[in-house]
């Protein structure tokens, strides 16, 4: 009896080793570094303000640069740029 006891003992400390090691990390994980409170509003505001600035200039950047296309003959495999 005295072997199935000690197998348990062992079975035991490993499951509370394995549990607290996960709960440290989600804990880290979660309250770490990377964990942070929402942003405020105005945080919010600037942030918004500078995703629209960059979409702007993303739709500046393709309407000047235009995708070069193939053409549609199979075998003329060059490409045309308008």
């Amino acid at each position: 009896m005295s072997g199935l006891m000690g197998i348990l003992l062992i079975v035991g400390i490993l499951t509370a080793l394995g549990a607290g090691a996960l709960l440290f990390i989600t804990l880290k994980y979660y309250w770490g570094e990377r964990g942070t409170p929402p942003l405020k509003r105005d945080q919010r505001r600037q942030a918004r303000e500078e995703e629209l600035r960059l979409r702007a200039r993303q739709i500046e950047y393709s309407k000047n640069h235009p995708i070069a296309t193939r053409k549609g003959s199979f075998w003329d495999n060059s490409k045309v740029y308008r």
